[in-house]
């Protein structure tokens, strides 16, 4: 596939030509000083001309073009390289374009989750935040309403804990005393059941009395146990009903605890909070909840923000996403963990290293597109002191290698000369000449194409110093002859 060429008009050409021309005329006048013998009459030249238009039909067959012979100071001030025409395994890519998009596993929306009027802005657009920073601060009578209610249920839970104590306390009392009466009551009953016996076995005594002091003995046993036994009844009684009031506290307060952390507290700052709190006021306080870049804020003092109103963005740019764009018919090519090289239009020349995460399972129903995303660390790039580089929303190109094969010939993409008519080279015929061939490429990845005609394998080619072989070419067009 050819890529498109830009076009250049006659006009900036010559003007082009015109502007190197005192240059090369110096060059030329500096290579007569050194190689007097290298110079050729008027005759000789036009026998020159005419073999190279006439002669060899083959070479124009492969798209043989102007013939630019340099001095040698020509050539070693020009920096010109060579490369030999082989064989070579070409990459096969996929050219697509695309944009830079935030991660969006890293992008945080930061929302209040009560209303509240803003009483202040700490961090604003484009400030670096970790987790956990202060972010804003917000009036929330919600807020306050639910901190009151917190410390009263635990105040109301201390109450009824208190009171089961203190009850639990009473009937203990209550239980001892009753003991130690009745246990007198027994004691008295027992001192006259075994002097009535004493006085029965003396036989100064009839067996009634002894008998109403045995009843009155065992009655006095029997009482205590009914006494003790009520007593008891009703501890258990009131102890279950504190036991189930303190059940209701705890669920209570448990509750408004759970309230206050849905409403962004942290436990320890619910385990904290005291009369003397900023929370009883209705100070809301956020956080950023994790670290990034502020790219947009929503938020002013004294404006009322709504629950779920979004006040910041917080951004991780630490890595971004390229999401380059494939058609439907392109989708066949593409793999998950192929090899991409990305270069972003706002930094020439350098050249992003990635592969692909994720062909996107949705298809754009307007462009008919599917998304490729690549990852890319945002490093700093070239010269730009600035951090993060790359951007959410710049545009670039993506290469991904979709195959490799053997191509029979393989030179480095810059040995190409782009004009409206499409690509040429500079073969090298002679030590310091050099022949225009029109080639047809196809393009790969790596910076390398495919020459699919007009070069030769084993012959050399210039891929350094195509600009002078150009203009020099150019000059010998417009002035009617070869350059020497």
């Amino acid at each position: 596939m050819k890529p498109p060429f830009k076009r250049t008009s006659l006009i900036a050409a010559s003007a082009s030509a015109l502007i190197l021309l005192p240059f090369l005329m110096s060059c030329a006048k500096d290579a007569a000083d050194d190689h007097d013998d290298h110079a050729h009459d008027e005759d000789s030249h036009v026998e020159g001309t005419e073999q190279t238009a006439n002669g060899d039909a083959s070479a124009h067959e492969e798209g043989e073009g102007g013939h630019v012979e340099l001095t040698e100071r020509q050539f070693q001030s020009a920096g010109i390289e060579v490369w030999a025409a082989e064989p070579g395994q070409v990459a096969e890519a996929m050219f697509l374009s695309g944009t830079i998009a935030p991660n969006a596993d890293a992008v945080l929306h930061v929302t209040p989750r009560v209303a509240g009027q803003v009483r202040s802005v700490a961090k604003h657009l484009g400030d670096f935040v970790e987790t956990g920073d202060l972010l804003c601060v917000l009036d929330s009578v919600e807020l306050g309403r639910a901190a009151a209610e917190f410390l009263r249920d635990v105040e109301l839970l201390d109450a009824a804990e208190e009171t089961y104590t203190k009850e639990k306390e009473l009937y203990g009392g209550q239980l001892e005393s009753l003991t130690l009466v009745l246990q007198g009551s027994i004691d008295i009953q027992q001192r006259i059941l075994e002097r009535e016996q004493e006085l029965h076995q003396k036989a100064v005594s009839t067996i009634r009395p002894l008998l109403e002091a045995q009843k009155t003995y065992q009655l006095a046993e029997l009482e205590k146990d009914m006494q003790l036994t009520k007593l008891q009844a009703e501890r258990d009684v009131r102890m279950l009903a504190l036991e189930v009031a303190i059940r209701s506290r705890r669920i209570a307060l448990t509750a408004a605890a759970n309230r206050l952390t849905a409403l962004g507290l942290s436990m320890e700052d619910v385990k904290n909070l005291d009369g003397d709190s900023p929370l009883l006021s209705g100070e809301y306080r956020i956080f950023s909840p994790g670290e990034g870049i502020i790219v947009n804020r929503h938020v002013s003092a004294g404006e009322f923000a709504e629950a779920g109103t979004k006040l910041f963005v917080v951004e991780d740019l630490s890595d971004v996403w390229f999401i380059a764009s494939a058609f439907e018919n392109q989708l066949l090519g593409l793999r998950s963990g192929q090899s991409a090289s990305i270069n972003i239009d706002a930094f020439p020349g350098i050249t992003l290293d990635g592969q692909v995460d994720l062909l996107d399972y949705h298809v754009d129903p307007t462009s008919r597109s599917i998304g490729v995303r690549i990852t890319l660390a945002n490093e700093q790039l070239g010269n730009w002191p600035e951090d993060l580089p790359l951007r959410p929303g710049m545009f670039g190109q993506a290469t991904i290698e979709t195959a490799s094969r053997q191509a029979a010939i393989v030179l480095p993409e810059k040995a190409l000369v782009h004009e409206d008519a499409g690509a040429y080279v500079f073969v090298q015929v002679e030590p310091l000449g050099f022949e225009r061939r029109d080639v047809e490429v196809r393009h790969a990845a790596g910076g390398m194409v495919e020459i699919l005609s007009g070069v030769k394998q084993g012959e050399l080619v210039a891929i350094a110093g195509t600009f002078l072989l150009k203009s020099a070419e150019r000059q010998a067009e417009l002035g009617g002859g070869h350059s020497h």
